[in-house]
Parts: structure tokens; sequence; C-alpha cells
């Protein structure tokens, strides 16, 4: 998986059952854009150099913070991103708990009337 993309961003670990931070979450691509997000989503580029694919780094509370501030940043920027935000978060919790480093739901508020208008 991917640190750095929500969850297909940077580079994390090469490794099928690492725990990797969302690559959508932290995609290049999308941490580029000046959106407002680039105080909670920069962090995340770092963080598969700052863990070394420690299980224990990638799934503290910190991480997971960070990658839910990321991922609800980015959707208030663009609610159309919320399926993919919200799956990428899904993803990583389970991948967290898989490895025994539960993380717990992190579920992005949906705002119905943000979507629609």
């Amino acid at each position: 998986m991917q640190l750095s993309a929500v969850l297909s961003l940077v580079a994390l670990v090469a490794s099928v059952t690492a725990v990797a931070v969302p690559n959508s979450i932290v995609d290049s691509s999308l941490t580029r854009r000046q959106d407002g997000c680039n105080l909670y989503c920069d962090p995340l580029n770092n963080v598969n150099i700052e863990c070394r694919a420690y299980r224990s780094c990638l799934c503290s509370g910190r991480i997971a913070a960070l990658m839910y501030a990321c991922a609800t940043c980015k959707f208030q920027h663009d609610n159309t991103q919320y399926a993919a935000l919200q799956q990428e978060m899904d993803r990583y919790s389970a991948d967290c708990a898989a490895n025994n480093y539960p993380v717990g739901a992190l579920p992005i508020q949906y705002c119905s009337a943000c979507a629609n208008a």
C-alpha cells in the first residue's frame, strides 16, 4: 500500500500486509493544490520516513488524527471526494485493526446540504 494517495498518495510501504497511510489523502497532486488543507495534509508526506513501516507508528493516534483532519479538510473543499476519502479512511482503520493496532472508526462527517450546494 502507499502512504501518500486517501489512500493512494505517496509511496509508503511496499508490503501487502503493511499498514499504510492512504495515498489518496496525501497524494502529491492533492497536496500541491492550495486548498487550505496543507496544514493537515503536508505532514503526512513524511510519515513513511518517520515511521519506517512500524505499524505502531503508522497506526498511532497522532497519525490517525492527521489523516482524519486531512480527509475532512479535503471533503470540505471538494465534497465530490466524500466516497473515495471515506473508503480510504475505512481501509486504513481496517488495516490497523488487522495488525492489532486499532484506531477505531474514522467517519468523515457528511453534510448533505454541502453536497447539494
